[in-house]
C-alpha cells in the first residue's frame, strides 16, 4: 500500500445475483513501505460472514514486478472455525500506462490443521484516474476484472474459476500537511 496510506478494496454481489459470488471489503494500511497491515469482510451468498486479519510483506519491487507474501486467519462468524492462510504469494505485473495483472496462489490450512487445495486468482487491473480526475485524498482507483478458485466453496467443483470485479481505491494524505 505504501507508508502511511490506506487501501480499501470493494466486490458487491448485488441481491446474490451471482449464485456462488460474494461481497466484501478488503482494508489495508502501510506501517511501511514493505510491510502492511490487511484484512477483509466478506458476505457469502449461501448465508455466513468471515473475516479475516494478516500481515503482508512485499519483497520485490521492481519496474516490471511486484512479489509479496503474506499470512493471515480467516474466521467464519457461524461456526467459528479458523483458517490458516500460509503460505500466501501475492504478486503484480506492471503492464503500460499503469495497467496491471496481479493475483495470488494461498495455501489455506483448514481449522483440522489440513492443506486444503490452493486457491489461486488473476486480475487485470485498469488504472481508473487515467480517465477520471480524482480529488487529492484519493491516490489510485483501479477497476480490476479477473478470475478466482475459491476452494473453501463446496458448491463449485474443485479447480473451477468464477469471475469477479473489484473496486480498488488508494487514500492518503499529502505529508506536507
Amino acid at each position: 500500500t505504501g507508508k502511511g496510506l490506506w487501501e480499501f478494496d470493494i466486490t458487491w454481489n448485488p441481491f446474490n445475483m451471482f449464485e456462488q459470488g460474494q461481497s466484501y471489503v478488503v482494508l489495508g494500511y502501510g506501517l511501511t513501505d514493505k510491510l502492511d497491515i490487511h484484512g477483509y469482510y466478506s458476505i457469502h451468498t449461501e448465508g455466513f460472514h468471515t473475516y479475516y486479519a494478516g500481515l503482508f510483506y512485499q519483497f520485490l519491487r521492481s519496474e516490471k514486478m511486484d512479489l509479496a507474501t503474506a499470512v493471515g486467519m480467516r474466521t467464519n462468524r457461524g461456526n467459528k472455525n479458523s483458517d490458516l492462510f500460509l503460505p500466501q504469494l501475492l504478486y503484480t505485473i506492471k503492464l503500460k500506462d499503469g495497467y496491471s495483472v496481479g493475483g495470488s496462489f494461498v495455501n489455506i490450512m483448514s481449522h483440522l490443521n489440513q492443506s486444503m487445495s490452493l486457491a489461486m486468482d488473476v486480475a487485470l487491473f485498469i488504472p481508473l484516474n487515467r480517465y477520471l480526475s480524482l480529488p487529492n485524498l484519493i491516490k489510485d482507483l483501479k477497476l480490476g476484472v479477473g478470475l478466482f478458485n475459491p476452494v473453501t466453496n463446496s458448491r463449485i467443483d474443485p479447480g473451477r474459476f468464477i469471475p469477479t470485479y473489484s473496486i480498488d481505491i488508494k487514500f492518503g494524505f499529502d505529508r506536507k500537511n
